[in-house]
């Protein structure tokens, strides 16, 4: 066998996964397009910075951070923003050099004048929080809501985070704790990442699964 069969060969394979993954992203770019036109939202496709103005610690991890796909629209005093995120985390042992990216899309709601602590919340990892809490690691729980503390992790300000993540906010946490990785809040803003990339035409679930999250963290945990 000609030795530099097995090369091109993989060189050839090379080029179709990455052409595939071009135009995987065209197809996913366009689709989003679509959304921002049908609701009259303002659309950048590469190059969106808007993450850089909020002080959510999804947005200070790894490096190489980016957002396509930016969607933002106002409805009665709330801009919108929808968008995929992602950035990358690089790990040494020894000699070896590793990489990862993760990519989610997000949802951010913010609103002038809105004053909402800074607020952490994500899912339990049972044997990486048991590790953690045996070595002090510390979060808000709830005595009276024991389901919802062994459910997540939250932590924020001691005395207004647990005021406004009241009973009906944290039913509905529960009810879909599946769909969401974590959720930020801080000062006008709220986040809620769905921890992978969601589909361009799930965009109104996405949406309904952060608004009443925002409305009832804006009355004190209560529904709207």
């Amino acid at each position: 066998m000609n030795p530099v069969t097995p090369i091109i060969a993989v060189l050839a394979i090379a080029g179709i996964i990455i052409w595939i993954a071009i135009m995987t992203g065209r197809k996913r770019t366009a689709a989003w397009e679509g959304v921002a036109q049908r609701l009259g939202a303002t659309f950048t496709p590469k190059g969106s910075s808007v993450f850089a103005t909020f002080p959510f610690q999804l947005f200070n991890a790894g490096s190489n951070r980016k957002m396509k796909n930016h969607l933002q629209w106002e409805s009665e005093g709330v801009t919108t923003h929808l968008g995929d995120y992602q950035y990358t985390i690089h790990s040494y042992t020894g000699r070896n050099r590793t990489s990862k990216t993760f990519r989610q899309t997000v949802c951010i709601l913010e609103k002038e004048g809105l004053d909402l602590p800074r607020t952490y919340l994500r899912r339990q990892m049972a044997l990486l929080d048991w590790v953690g809490n045996k070595f002090g690691a510390q979060d808000i729980n709830f005595e009276e809501d024991t389901e919802f503390s062994k459910a997540f992790v939250l932590k924020g300000d001691e005395v207004r985070t647990p005021q406004i993540v009241g009973p009906e906010l944290r039913q509905h946490l529960l009810q879909s704790r599946k769909a969401f990785k974590t959720i930020e809040m801080n000062g006008n803003a709220l986040m809620m990442n769905f921890g992978k990339r969601r589909k361009p035409e799930e965009y109104a679930d996405l949406v309904a699964l952060a608004m009443p999250v925002y409305y009832m963290a804006d009355n004190k945990g209560s529904a709207w």
